[in-house]
């Protein structure tokens, strides 16, 4: 089994480089990070291209030897290189990035310019849950970021994470989708009675949906709160509503 010692590796670098954007896109490979992420990725069937796990790390070193997966022995500095995170919890590993999926009729949460990468990853966590695919738009986060696939805790590997235009809307309506709009105020609750499959849509932390995307769905939908708060967090609202469907049969 390989060791490396030195954070300077020409390996580390190469994959310390999976965190930014341009560099995943460009070789269509991300980071995991912990063994919970490693098990996920294994049981998902999803490639694995390298695991760095430090010298004491038997319960890494036995599961990629029965698995047949390569192995680099590192020290904690180069983990630590590698996963950038504060308190790093290794193994870290290197896997191909699953092919995105076509769209197809089903409930599906749509991720319009949804810049943060925990809200991200606890949609998705949800949407694994309650059986609703994914659909992210280009100008969103990366939904295979290291920090994404952290906060959805083995989710993407079960979820259909479908890649739609930055206007998503004339492909959800071709493959049989009903759009629903999500605002903090003026909305209503999607009506039961319509045995549809919907498109959510779910917008920007700060500025909500493009007021063209608002215009163009067949419906608007917005949870009623009460007090002085003006609007949930994309995360929180996104997982009620999808709750709300899932135990009510909206849709399906």
């Amino acid at each position: 089994m390989n060791r490396i010692s030195s954070p300077r590796n020409r390996r580390v670098a190469y994959a310390a480089a999976l965190h930014r954007r341009k560099e995943r896109r460009a070789r269509g490979q991300t980071l995991i990070e912990g063994p919970n992420l490693l098990s996920a990725a294994i049981d998902s069937r999803v490639s694995i291209e390298m695991v760095y796990a430090t010298d004491g790390d038997r319960r890494t070193q036995t599961l990629c030897h029965g698995e047949g997966i390569s192995l680099t022995s590192v020290s904690e500095q180069v983990i630590s290189r590698i996963s950038q995170t504060v308190n790093p919890q290794g193994p870290v590993a290197v896997i191909k990035i699953p092919e995105a999926p076509a769209l197809r009729s089903m409930n599906t949460l749509v991720l319009v310019r949804v810049t943060d990468p925990g809200n991200m990853g606890t949609l998705i966590r949800t949407a694994a849950a309650f059986g609703f695919a994914i659909a992210v738009t280009p100008n969103a986060t990366d939904p295979w970021s290291p920090k994404v696939l952290r906060a959805a805790a083995g989710a993407n590997f079960a979820v259909r994470i479908s890649l739609v235009q930055e206007d998503p809307i004339p492909e959800l309506i071709e493959v049989g989708l009903r759009v629903v709009a999500t605002r903090s105020h003026g909305g209503s609750w999607p009506s039961e009675r319509l045995n549809m499959h919907r498109a959510i849509l779910i917008g920007n932390e700060t500025y909500g949906l493009p007021v063209q995307f608002v215009a163009a769905a067949h419906e608007t939908i917005t949870i009623p709160i009460s007090g002085n708060t003006e609007s949930l967090n994309a995360a929180v609202a996104g997982a009620i509503i999808m709750y709300e469907m899932a135990t009510s049969g909206i849709g399906t």
